[in-house]
């Protein structure tokens, strides 16, 4: 389990950097956090934003697109990633000294 929480931290880590990277090159440190998730999705792919809010409209709840994923594709999409990213390395960490302790007899 311990290293799923690192494989998943370590994704989230990289996508971070991936898109801080993307924000810099378009606008510079300005537009760091100035890019919304919603628009990075579109410009890498319209086509699947536009089927994932039908399949979530027509056979979820549509209520759920709307006040929710709207929200977090909103979000700035550095913190879409690096949050994320910080608790799930966070937990590793904390998994990692918590079994080296119960080990070493503490």
């Amino acid at each position: 389990m311990r290293y799923v929480l690192c494989i998943c931290g370590f994704a989230f880590a990289l996508a971070a950097v991936a898109v801080a990277g993307w924000a810099l090159a378009l606008s510079g440190p300005a537009g760091l956090l100035g890019h919304p998730l919603g628009e990075l999705w579109f410009r890498l792919n319209p086509g699947s934003l536009n089927l994932i809010q039908a399949v979530v409209e027509r056979y979820i709840w549509p209520p759920l697109w709307d006040p929710a994923i709207a929200s977090v594709l909103q979000l700035p999409a550095i913190f879409c990633f690096a949050v994320p990213a910080l608790v799930l390395l966070g937990l590793c960490v904390l998994r990692r000294r918590r079994g080296r302790g119960a080990r070493s007899g503490r």
